[in-house]
């Protein structure tokens, strides 16, 4: 009997331990239901709804003070969406007239006879005065975006924006080619493939059937007007509204998490902000509903909230806006759908580190640090855009200087990766300003990775270390001259390359490239470019080389590139090679190629136009434009 009570005992105490490991495993595991439902006593159906009702709406004027403004019912559009319904009113009260419906006031809380109808979502441009007539979106729509379920998608990486990766997109692009991208070392415009081609297909990507929605408010740092212009397509696409100059930080550090407050994503965070914002609608517990329309539009997500201060409505004849900056973090947005956006206060997801240490022409050294949102897309272009504001701010825009740049992207460990740390040594120099040197190093690098088709990369930090020259030293490729014609293989080859500075005399360079002693016999080239020459001509010589099949292909790609201040010398023949699976293979027999080249396959293989025979670097104290080639004979017999 003593070993059955002592059995009943041990059973009766596992059961317990096993109902408190339940209890601990529910509480701490994420719930996909939502606490926010639908309660005939606390919120208004549409039903009830009628023209000539009047309610109250609350939102923040200034600072973090929710105030109250009055308006009038005066019709009901169901299906401005599918599933969307809109409770158009006008606005009554004297501070609501003072600034008309604004952007930033998306999610203010609207309530008839104490239950709350829904939020302001909706205001048109170019009213008359004292016309405010603006949309509410019906709260019961908001509700079901709650009930999609409030947990974190933590695979979320955000939607690919940019087709790099196919085929196509790479030849029409240039991506492939890593970082040389630029021709002839010109970097005066910010890359025509993305504002003028690329960012027009996310533009026309993207529905602008929205002529009522309120725009999402984006305040940054005032950005060059070549950079704006880069990014502005993007902001158009996501019905962002950006508001320069106003990127700083508040007098206050916390704001209220309370309906009719700031809340809103910071896109960049720290020594540089770009933060969108709207308004709470409602908050149960530890969750929110807000905006009454989408933020990205991306459905279940993963990003970063934070709440805010308004400094002021700017008020507008075309549409007004609230001026704001961000706060504190304070929680996980989950939902983004056509309705409303969906949030858990609480713990908010990492960023990816950016630090900036830039030694300024004055010899002072400055270290400045940020953190971007995880995004596929937004990240890369974020990373970029900031630290090109960075360097516009502590020195200038339009001057003639000479960066030189260390760079260095570190990447999460993951089984599928040889390398964990991209790293790129270059110099930059021009008249215009010195951002498009970071961001064709940085940005385009990190556009390829968080794109990739192969694998999810995961970017633990970004550094960037600057030295800024007050001088331009730049030099175009005049002319090239050897001593003679005709070389044997093995001999070396003596070139005299003149050079055209900047405001400054010509100058020979001397440089060397030696003829392989398995040369063949007869007519060889030789080129003499700078980076982006050469890089353009082995694209055109051997495209396959450049189509990467694996993440660690694709990395190695991104990882090619010379220095803009070294001149490339190659000797090349008129020869046809064979690329396999990226790999070129020389002097083979017609015989041998055709059998590898096989037609039983396609995209593994492909003819080269040229077969390179050596590849030597002359170094400048420039930075090298142009290039140019001469032709010689090898001979075995030349004296």
């Amino acid at each position: 009997m003593r070993k059955e009570s002592q059995a009943k005992t041990n059973f009766t105490r596992m059961g317990k331990i096993l109902l408190c490991a339940l209890i601990v495993f529910y509480l701490a595991a994420p719930h996909s239901y939502s606490q926010i439902e639908w309660d005939a006593a606390k919120f208004m159906p549409l039903s009830e709804v009628k023209p000539g009702m009047t309610g109250k709406g609350y939102t923040v004027f200034s600072g973090t003070t929710v105030e109250k403004f009055e308006y009038k019912v005066v019709s009901v559009e169901y299906d401005f969406y599918p599933g969307w319904h809109v409770v158009w009113v006008e606005g009554l009260s004297d501070n609501f007239k003072h600034t008309g419906v604004a952007g930033g006031m998306s999610g203010s809380p609207m309530y008839i006879d104490g239950r709350l109808m829904g939020a302001l979502a909706l205001g048109y441009f170019n009213q008359r005065e004292r016309s405010n007539i603006f949309g509410v979106t019906a709260f019961e729509s908001m509700v079901k975006v709650a009930a999609r379920g409030m947990t974190p998608n933590f695979s979320y990486e955000g939607t690919q924006l940019f087709n790099l990766n196919s085929a196509a997109a790479s030849q029409d692009y240039g991506l492939d080619m890593g970082p040389s991208l630029f021709g002839d070392g010109k970097i005066a415009q910010p890359p025509s493939i993305f504002d003028e081609r690329l960012l027009t297909d996310i533009s026309n990507s993207h529905s602008q059937a929205r002529p009522a929605q309120l725009s999402i408010p984006l305040a940054l740092p005032h950005l060059n007007s070549e950079v704006m212009a880069f990014v502005q397509p993007l902001f158009e696409a996501f019905n962002f509204t950006p508001v320069q100059a106003a990127g700083g930080g508040s007098p206050v550090k916390e704001s209220p998490v309370e309906a009719g407050q700031i809340v809103g994503t910071e896109l960049v965070k720290g020594d540089v902000s770009f933060f969108g914002y709207g308004t709470i609608t409602y908050i149960d517990g530890n969750e929110l509903l807000a905006y009454g329309h989408p933020s990205f539009g991306e459905g279940n997500v993963n990003l970063p909230m934070s709440g805010g201060y308004v400094h002021f409505i700017f008020p507008s004849r075309s549409r007004s806006f609230k001026v704001a900056s961000p706060t504190q973090p304070i929680g996980t947005l989950v939902q983004d759908r056509e309705p409303a956006i969906a949030g858990i206060i609480g713990k908010h997801p990492s960023y990816v580190p950016v630090s900036v240490n830039v030694q300024t022409t004055d010899g002072k050294q400055h270290e400045k640090a940020y953190e971007v949102m995880r995004h596929r897309s937004f990240s890369p272009i974020y990373t970029g855009v900031a630290a090109s504001y960075i360097i516009d701010a502590l020195e200038f825009y339009r001057h003639d200087h000479t960066l030189n740049l260390d760079a260095s992207i570190t990447l999460k460990a993951h089984p599928d990766l040889k390398t964990r740390e991209l790293v790129y040594k270059n110099i930059f120099s021009s008249s215009s300003s010195p951002s498009f040197g970071i961001m064709q190093t940085v940005m385009l690098p990190l556009l390829q990775l968080s794109n990739n088709p192969y694998t999810n990369v995961h970017v633990e930090n970004v550094t960037l270390d600057l030295k800024i020259e007050d001088k331009r030293q730049t030099a175009r490729i005049q002319s090239l001259r050897m001593d003679k014609l005709r070389y044997r293989p093995g001999d070396t080859v003596a070139v005299e390359i003149t050079l055209q500075p900047y405001l400054e005399a010509p100058l020979t360079q001397s440089g060397t490239i030696t003829i392989p002693k398995d040369a063949p016999e007869g007519l060889v080239t030789l080129l003499a470019g700078n980076a982006n020459f050469h890089e353009s001509w082995q694209r055109s010589r051997a495209p396959l080389n450049f189509r990467h099949k694996n993440i660690n292909q694709l990395i190695k790609l991104l990882q090619r590139g010379e220095r803009n201040s070294d001149i490339i010398m190659e000797l090349f023949v008129s020869e046809p090679g064979l690329t396999v699976q990226g790999e070129e293979f020389e002097n083979l027999p017609p015989s041998v190629m055709s059998v590898m080249n096989t037609a039983k396959q396609t995209g593994n293989s492909g003819y080269t136009s040229a077969t390179t025979l050596q590849i030597d670097k002359v170094a400048t104290d420039y930075v090298i434009s142009g290039g140019g080639i001469i032709r010689l004979v090898v001979d075995r017999n030349a004296e």
